[in-house]
C-alpha cells in the first residue's frame, strides 16, 4: 500500500465495498454521501451482503448494488452436496463485478473478503483503510491508502476519512436510508416504544440481561405506553411466553422479512432501545429517538450519533475493554433500568429542542 498521489482523482465509476453486519454498513452511507457530492457525476456502485442488500437496494446515492452471498455460500460449502451451487453463486458475483471497468475502488472493509471482492473486478485505482485504522491488509498489499491514519474517532468519521482524502471538505453528512419517504409516527403516545434485547450471537456480552428488559417494559406499560419487542423469528421464540404473559401493552413487534422491513418499522416507533447492535444505528440515522446501551465497546467510536440519541453506560472501571467475551458482563448488567426510564423521558419531553 503507499499515499494517494498528489494529483486529484476524477473517477467516473466507483465501486465501494462494505461487507459485515448491518450497524457496520450504514455507518458508511453518511460517506457515500459524502462520495456522491465530491463526484456528482460519477457511477457509484456498491458490493454488500445479503443482510444489507435489502436496506441498500433503493438507496439514492447507489447507481447499482451487487449481493455478495457470503453467509449463502458458507452454508452451502460445508456440504459436498451443495458445494457446486456455492462455486456458481462466486462465479455469477464474478461475472457481475467484471461486467464494468471501475477508475476507483473505496474497500471500507479491507480485509481479506474484500481483498478477494477486489481481485474479481477490473479497477484502476484502490483505496483502503489505513492499517493504524483497523485495515487488516498488511502495508505490502496493492492498492492506495490514506496518508494519516484517522486515528480513534467515529466509525462513521473513520469511512469519512478516506472521502476526505480524496479531496471532500464538506461537513460529514446526516446519511440517507432507503425509504426514507414512507411516514415518521407522529410522536403521539398511540406509537409504540420498542425495545429490542438481543444482540449477535458473535457479541453476546454485549447483551443487557433479560430481567432488566421485563423491568423496563413493565414499567413503560404501567405508565401506558405500548412496548414492542422486537427479533429475529428464533430470538422472539426466546421471549414469546414473557410476552404473552404480560401486560397486553406489551407485543411482540410485527415480524420483519429483511432490513428494508425493519427500517420501515423502526419508523413507525415512537423510540427505540437496544444494546449495541445494528437497529440503533438504523434507528439514529432515520432520526427516531434512541438509546443505546453500551458496556465492553466505547459509545464514543460505536455509539449512535444524532441530536435524538443518547448512550448508556454504568461506568464500571473496566469499560470500554478490548475483550471479545466475559464472564460476568458487569458493565451491562450495572446499567439500571431508571436510567434508560429517564433517558426515555427527556428524550420524548415535547419541551425538548432537538
Amino acid at each position: 500500500m503507499r499515499p494517494l498521489p498528489s494529483k486529484p482523482l476524477s473517477p467516473e465509476r466507483i465501486l465501494v465495498i462494505r461487507l459485515s453486519a448491518l450497524g457496520d454498513v450504514i455507518q458508511v452511507l453518511p460517506a457515500i454521501e459524502a462520495l456522491s457530492r465530491l463526484f456528482p457525476t460519477s457511477r457509484i456502485d456498491a458490493v454488500t451482503e445479503s443482510l444489507s442488500y435489502p436496506i441498500l437496494k433503493d438507496h439514492p446515492g447507489i447507481d447499482h448494488l451487487h449481493r455478495f452471498p457470503r453467509a449463502e455460500i458458507r452454508k452451502e460449502w460445508r456440504t459436498a452436496e451443495f458445494r457446486g451451487q456455492a462455486r456458481e453463486r462466486m462465479e455469477e458475483l464474478k461475472d457481475q463485478l467484471q461486467r464494468t471497468h471501475y477508475d476507483l475502488v473505496i474497500d471500507w472493509q479491507s480485509n481479506l473478503r474484500s481483498a478477494w471482492i477486489r481481485m474479481q473486478t477490473r479497477h484502476r485505482h484502490v483505496l483502503q483503510l489505513h492499517p493504524a485504522d483497523g485495515g487488516e491488509l498488511p502495508f505490502w498489499w496493492p492498492g492506495w491508502r490514506p496518508r494519516n491514519p484517522a486515528g480513534r474517532v467515529h466509525r462513521i468519521e473513520r469511512a469519512m476519512h478516506l472521502v476526505r482524502e480524496l479531496g471532500y471538505r464538506g461537513p460529514t453528512p446526516q446519511g440517507e436510508i432507503a425509504g426514507e419517504s414512507l411516514p415518521l409516527a407522529d410522536g403521539g403516545s398511540k406509537a409504540p416504544i420498542l425495545i429490542h434485547p438481543f444482540v449477535s450471537a458473535f457479541g453476546r456480552f454485549k447483551e443487557w440481561p433479560l430481567g432488566h428488559w421485563i423491568e423496563l417494559a413493565g414499567q413503560l406499560a404501567q405508565k401506558n405506553e405500548t412496548v414492542w419487542v422486537s427479533g429475529t423469528p428464533a430470538e422472539r421464540a426466546r421471549v414469546e411466553e414473557w410476552v404473552a404473559d404480560s401486560s397486553p401493552q406489551i407485543e411482540m413487534a410485527p415480524e420483519t422479512r429483511d432490513t428494508a422491513d425493519l427500517a420501515k418499522l423502526v419508523r413507525s416507533c415512537r423510540a427505540v432501545v437496544a444494546a449495541d447492535t445494528g437497529i440503533v444505528h438504523l434507528s439514529s440515522m432515520l432520526g427516531i429517538p434512541t438509546i443505546g446501551l453500551y458496556g465492553p465497546k466505547d459509545p464514543s467510536v460505536h455509539g449512535p450519533l444524532g441530536p435524538r440519541s443518547v448512550t448508556l453506560r454504568s461506568g464500571v472501571p473496566c469499560s470500554p475493554c478490548p475483550l471479545r467475551d466475559c464472564e460476568h458482563s458487569l458493565c451491562m448488567s450495572s446499567i439500571g433500568v431508571d436510567q434508560v426510564l429517564s433517558a426515555l423521558e427527556t428524550l420524548l419531553d415535547p419541551q425538548r429542542v432537538s
